[in-house]
This record gives structure tokens, C-alpha cells and sequence, in this order.
């Protein structure tokens, strides 16, 4: 009953709140209208079709993940908005823009006004919180800016979030400024001199990355280094297994787990395999690792995007489940790397396609190996 009562409170609560903002900040409207405050510049990549969208004295309003909306000052919700919806806890897709939220509850937040150029990076899906999409949706935004315009020009850059070290790293290693950085998790709402956004870097299809967006990533975050010149072979520890007992499969059976990985690690171990649970390591360390190794073996996953940074005929063997993408696979023949995939399918049904807890059978993972000279 408190539960239902906390609920229904919270409900009254924000319907308030939207109302009280309404009264500030009209409820935008998708109109085709001449507005002079709204540019689009159109750019090729890759025999792709890109956008570059300029706003004067426009808007934009996150409600931090889903939903981001550019305004212009007519008060027109424009393109570069994006209304992604989750079709399953973490999977989504970007609606139609007559599906912005913006266009029924407004911008409930108070507006934060600068006085200059703001470039959004904001990529909504999962690019607020999960590695790979940090590095295939929101970075590669700035080399598509950079195609009409210098980034000198920008005063601010607007991100998803600042929360983790490879965020904070990856924009330091950019040359990005701290102080010129703003997290749409502390600023929702910002009006601005002018606000620049782009199209989607692979479409909103991140198994479908692009070698322009590769290369610009191992332009910027490829050094020279020796520090790890031995890590010629690695296995991606991910740490998971001890989660699980026989009592609680159910439990965890859409998480995405090597059942037997520790096993696993101990027979990589004693052929001479590296064992790294990258998040361990700083990112630059990172980086170093995978640019200098020639055998990976890993399970599908966010540290797999780190074979961008891999040099051409890395052998890479991805252990996936019987239904993931192959976003990691495509990667690979981008930069001519060997990948191999083992596909297996799950103990237990999994209620996300890409996960599953898997049972890797050790004899022929071993025949695998070696036929593929891992070994």
C-alpha cells in the first residue's frame, strides 16, 4: 500500500512540475516552416550520407538518455532530435520525431543560457553509461563537426555523461579541456549563441561502424609504447562466474557469463596468455595492450571495441552467444584482423538476444585453438 501511495505521489508530483515549466517554456511544435535560426550542412563519408545541424540562439533539452531535443528559437523541434525507446532492459531504437516527448510535457527543467557555441555530442541508447557505444556513437561526432567546421569555434561541448574514467580520459586525450566540458546529467536544458549536433556516426546501427570512424579514433588514441611489448597474448577476464551457484541460474540467466571461465583462464594461463580484466587499467594503458597484442581471446562484449586499436593480422577468437550481433566481427574485417567467432547457445533461455549464460566445452575450445593456431 505505501508503495502504491509513493507512486501515485510521485505521479502528482511531476504532472506539477510540467505544468509549472509550461507556463515558462511553450511546448515545442514539428512544423515545416522557414526558419533562418536552422541550418543543415550535408557531408560524405564512406559513400554515406551525413548531417551537421547549426542552431541560433536555439535549445536543446535532454531528459539525460532517451529523449534530447533541438529547438529553435521559433520554438520548432527540429532535426538531430532523438526519442529512443527500449524494446527490451536495454536494447532501443530511435522513434519517429513525432514521438519526442518534448511535444507533450515541454522542457521541465530551468534553462542554463551561454554565451557562445555549444557543439552536443549526446547520442542517447546507451551511450550515457556502457564503453562501446561511448566510443561509437558520441566521439566520432567530433570528426564529423571537424569535416565544415574548426573546433576552436565551440566554447562548450555538451556529453552524455562524466561519470567514468574512460569519459574523462578519452576527452583529456582530445585535448579537451575539463572546464569546456558539461555533462547532460547535471544540465538538462541549454539555450546558446549557437548550438551545433550531427547525424548518428553509423546510423543508429553499431554492428554497421564505419572505417572512417575507426580511424579517426586510432588517429587520436594510438601512442608509441613498449610498456606492454610482452602482452603478445590475452585473454579478457571479465570475473563473472563467481556469481553464480547451482541454486541461482535463474537469478542471473539474462546476464551474460562463462559459466566454466575459470577454467578457462587457467588453461590460457599455463599456454602463456596474459589474463586482463581491462577496467583495471587505465585507458591509455588499454589501448597500449591491444595495439601490441597478437592473440585475444575474449568473450562479446564492451572490451572487444578495443580492437580498433589492433594492429592489421591480430588473431582475435570472440566466445558469443548463439544470438549477439557482430558488431566486434565487423570491426575486424574493417581493419583486416583474423576473428573467429564460437558461437554457443545459452543454458537458459535469455530475455536479451546478445546475453546468455554459456557452458564452454573445454575439448573443443582446446581443438578450436589449435586448429586456428592459438596455441
Amino acid at each position: 500500500m505505501q508503495a502504491i501511495i509513493k507512486k501515485k505521489l510521485k505521479l502528482l508530483y511531476r504532472k506539477i512540475i510540467i505544468s509549472f515549466f509550461l507556463k515558462i517554456y511553450p511546448k515545442p511544435i514539428v512544423k515545416i516552416i522557414k526558419d533562418k535560426s536552422f541550418r543543415q550542412f550535408n557531408i560524405k563519408l564512406d559513400n554515406k550520407l551525413y548531417n551537421i545541424f547549426e542552431l541560433r540562439n536555439g535549445r536543446v533539452f535532454t531528459n539525460k538518455n532517451d529523449i534530447t531535443a533541438y529547438i529553435t528559437k521559433k520554438n520548432i523541434l527540429t532535426k538531430g532530435s532523438l526519442q529512443f525507446k527500449k524494446y527490451d532492459s536495454i536494447n532501443s531504437f530511435n522513434q519517429k520525431i513525432q514521438k519526442n516527448e518534448v511535444l507533450i510535457n515541454g522542457t521541465p527543467k530551468l534553462k542554463k543560457k551561454i554565451n557562445g557555441s555549444v557543439l552536443s555530442l549526446l547520442s542517447g541508447g546507451a551511450s550515457r553509461e556502457n564503453f562501446t557505444h561511448w566510443f561509437t556513437d558520441v566521439l566520432p561526432r567530433i570528426f564529423l563537426f571537424q569535416q565544415k567546421f574548426d573546433l576552436k569555434k565551440i566554447d562548450k561541448l555538451l556529453v552524455p555523461s562524466l561519470r567514468f574514467n574512460y569519459q574523462k580520459e578519452s576527452l583529456k586525450s582530445l585535448g579537451i579541456s575539463k572546464d569546456s566540458v558539461i555533462s547532460s546529467e547535471k544540465i538538462q536544458h541549454i539555450e546558446a549563441n549557437k548550438i551545433y549536433a550531427t547525424s548518428h556516426p553509423c546510423h543508429f546501427y553499431p554492428s554497421k561502424v564505419k572505417k572512417w570512424s575507426l580511424n579517426f579514433l586510432r588517429s587520436k588514441f594510438i601512442k608509441k609504447s613498449n610498456k606492454f611489448k610482452n602482452y603478445k597474448k590475452i585473454f579478457i577476464y571479465r570475473d563473472q562466474a563467481k556469481l553464480l551457484n547451482n541454486s541461482n541460474f535463474q537469478k542471473y540467466r539474462s546476464f551474460r557469463i562463462i559459466i566454466n571461465e575459470e577454467e578457462l583462464k587457467e588453461f590460457l594461463k599455463l599456454k602463456g596468455f596474459k589474463i586482463i580484466k581491462p577496467e583495471e587499467y587505465s585507458l591509455a594503458d588499454q589501448i597500449s595492450i591491444f595495439s601490441n597484442v597478437k592473440y585475444i581471446v575474449g568473450l562479446f562484449g564492451a572490451s572487444m571495441k578495443m580492437l580498433t586499436f589492433c594492429k592489421k593480422n591480430t588473431k582475435v577468437f570472440e566466445i558469443i552467444p548463439q544470438k549477439a550481433g557482430n558488431e566486434f566481427l565487423n570491426i575486424s574485417k574493417q581493419l583486416k584482423l583474423k576473428h573467429f567467432q564460437f558461437r554457443i547457445k545459452p543454458k537458459l533461455k535469455s530475455f536479451i538476444p546478445q546475453n546468455g549464460l554459456l557452458f564452454c566445452n573445454m575439448k573443443l575450445i582446446k581443438k578450436k585453438l589449435k586448429l586456428l593456431k592459438f596455441l
